[in-house]
């Protein structure tokens, strides 16, 4: 009965609002809206294959090896929703949850099925440990949609990003760790959830809060490049990084990269992770420019190297802007439509790209063959503007020291607005996305803004980065800095599980801190990074002396800095430290003089030209600490339930209960208003 009347009311209220010369809010209709308009439309004109009646939406990834549990999903910013669809092969229960390292610990679940009346059910849940999850007070996520066919259980969730429930972890644009599960039947009860088995559950890392790319098709102009490699796994290695120079077909005159389409091959849907593709750059006016360029030419003949080993040739490590980022989940990218990023480093000559491949072989299979490609698209008609990177962080030099067996240690760098200024426009450039970067044992990064004694929100915070999985972070909102700005990045790393010290370089086990930010206009400057002052290392280390100290600042190469030799000592700089007794130094203050002490700048034009505020001293500005606002935490009514036995949401046709439940309230409330 008060069923039929909400719809009746609901239907007067909505020719009333017809009358009253309202506008259908379809600018900012919902999901849930969008489908239904979408359905009706498809049922109106008779098509009724499952697969047309429904929205595509704009994320997608297979979350399983075997493919068997896919995830799709949408983010709508200005109601601050995130709508996902679960499609699992599975006629049993499935559940779904971000966690913060992959367990279930600390891990915020969704769990749900269709019963055998065709009726969905959903539950809010959270993880204590390797156990059955509990049931949260506070039930967050709406049912939109379940069904089930032969073979899968398809189900449609909404939920606010930022629930306000100490038992949820909010949605942000950062690095996740997503865990799945399911099973092969429905709970017997709303309160029994039977254990799924090991082979039926997992986790990967996704970027849920990513931008909704729009559905852009190529230019008519646009041309494409594929770049293609394969490799053989072998039973010795369960992870590799391998890397190889190719070169870019187009030299005749400049033209823009728009965007890039995966394909992949044999194995790739496997055990491909993710792929970097870094331009080769080079200073044109050195007198060994010619030599580097020609061997270049020579390697992208080659197979190529394993990644960061001493067999890889040092001429890989001028490859240092990336370009393309793909990682696993992701079909393909597109630049806004207004950038594009210039392929051709000098018209006339060869552009050169070392592709970065990372390859996953858990099973430890041998003489798998996998193979992959990117079609890279670029158009000759070029875009009003172009876009450039610039890397911002630690600089690589014996300034970055982790000590062993810390569970936490922090690292700082700098990019000042002495060496910002270098080149820049007035009104500045404009951030349109990040790519955090650090490796093994970094945990977060951070990247914090100042102007004019402020703290303005960070650029970009990853609190739960993870090198095997690097993912450019796409801005919500394009963000202006300008020549006067300050940029700090933070980050936080684990070597708990090291018995020696942790130092900066190039290798997988050495250490970075650093982040790239793509933005527009391109300008000169590639790099603004900063390290600790030598004599802050000497001091909190106890060195008296480092060789060819009083040139330091001067020497061209981040390799030569890496490690410097100690004449009093007689010995080099890594050896020193590796002796250090780390129980008798207050390694607290140590970290402090290391990230908050006097730093210098390393300020480098493309090609590795130093900037003229090459040797700038630097340090935290004085500002005032940003304060993000506080949550108002607003709530729907049907969120709120009292016992967890009762969290329990069900549909059967679509729209949850608590929305028509909700609905109901607001069109009594409306009824009385109307009346008076």
């Amino acid at each position: 009965m008060a069923m039929s009347w909400c719809a009746g009311v609901l239907l007067l209220l909505t020719a009333c609002g017809t009358c009253l010369g309202e506008e259908a809010p379809t600018a900012n209709a919902t999901y849930l809206e969008k489908r239904q308009e979408h359905e009706a439309a498809k049922m109106s004109s008779g098509e009724t294959d499952e697969e047309a009646l429904f929205i595509r939406l704009p994320h997608s990834a297979r979350v399983d090896d075997e493919g068997k549990f896919h995830l799709s999903w949408a983010v709508d910013i200005e109601r601050q929703e995130i709508t996902l669809e679960l499609s699992v092969e599975t006629l049993g229960w499935v559940g779904f949850g971000v966690s913060p390292n992959g367990a279930m610990d600390g891990a915020d679940i969704l769990t749900g099925w269709v019963d055998e009346d065709g009726v969905g059910h959903i539950q809010d849940r959270h993880g204590t440990g390797n156990v059955k999850p509990e049931m949260d007070e506070q039930q967050d996520w709406r049912l939109l949609r379940a069904s089930e066919n032969e073979t899968h259980t398809v189900m449609v969730v909404v939920r606010d990003l930022s629930t306000c429930d100490d038992k949820d972890m909010p949605f942000m644009n950062t690095t996740k760790r997503v865990i799945y599960a399911y099973a092969d039947e429905d709970p017997a009860n709303e309160t029994a959830l039977q254990y799924h088995g090991s082979s039926k559950s997992g986790s990967r890392y996704l970027v849920l809060l990513e931008p909704q790319s729009e559905v852009m098709e190529m230019p008519e102009d646009a041309k494409k490049w594929t770049i293609i490699q394969k490799h053989t796994l072998s039973s010795d290695w369960d992870t590799v990084y391998w890397c190889n120079i190719a070169t870019f077909p187009h030299k005749e005159s400049q033209v823009h990269y728009v965007g890039f389409n995966i394909q992949h091959g044999k194995n790739s849907r496997t055990h491909l992770h993710h792929v970097v593709i870094w331009e080769c750059t080079g200073d044109a006016n050195s007198a060994a420019y010619s030599q580097e360029r020609e061997r270049l030419m020579h390697y992208a003949s080659q197979e190529g190297h394993e990644c960061l080993s001493p067999n890889m040739p040092p001429d890989y490590a001028k490859c240092d802007h990336p370009t393309i980022v793909w990682s696993s989940g992701i079909e393909g990218e597109r630049e806004p439509v207004h950038v594009g990023m210039p392929l051709v480093s000098a018209p006339g000559e060869h552009a050169f790209f070392m592709v970065e491949a990372h390859y996953d072989n858990p099973a430890l299979v041998d003489n798998a063959v996998v193979e992959w490609g990117i079609d890279v698209y670029y158009t000759e008609e070029l875009r009003e503007f172009e876009s450039g990177s610039l890397m911002v962080g630690s600089s690589l030099n014996f300034g970055m020291v982790i000590p062993p067996a810390q569970a936490q240690w922090s690292a700082t760098g700098h990019c000042p607005a002495g060496c910002l200024v270098e080149g820049m426009p007035e009104s500045g450039i404009k951030v349109y996305q990040i790519l955090p970067h650090a490796h093994i044992i970094g945990r977060s990064i951070r990247v914090r803004h100042f102007r004019d004694g402020k703290e303005l929100p960070p650029l970009a915070v990853d609190d739960y980065y993870d090198f095997n999985f690097q993912q450019i972070l796409r801005l919500q909102e394009e963000r202006t800095i300008l020549p006067s700005d300050h940029i700090t990045t933070e980050c936080t790393f684990d070597s708990s599980s090291r018995q020696n010290a942790t130092f900066s370089g190039y290798g997988s086990r050495d250490e970075m801190c650093q982040a790239f930010l793509f933005y527009y206009p391109r300008r000169s400057l590639v790099q603004c990074s900063s390290a600790s002052h030598h004599n802050v290392v000497k001091e909190v280390l106890g060195i008296q002396e480092l060789q060819n100290e009083d040139n330091m600042l001067l020497l061209s190469s981040d390799r030569d800095q890496i490690n410097p030799f100690l004449p009093k000592k007689k010995t080099d700089f890594k050896s020193f430290v590796n002796s250090i007794n780390w129980s008798e130094m207050d390694l607290e203050e140590a970290e402090q003089k290391l990230t908050h002490g006097t730093h210098v700048t390393r300020c480098l034009k493309r090609g590795g030209v130093p900037a003229q505020a090459f040797k700038l001293k630097t340090g935290y500005p004085d500002a005032e600490p940003y304060k993000a606002p506080e949550d108002s935490c607003p709530r729907m009514l049907s969120q709120r339930t009292s016992h967890a036995v009762e969290a329990s949401t069900s549909a059967s046709s679509g729209a949850s209960t608590s929305y028509i439940s909700l609905t109901c309230i607001a069109l009594a409330i409306l009824r009385q208003i109307l009346a008076k």
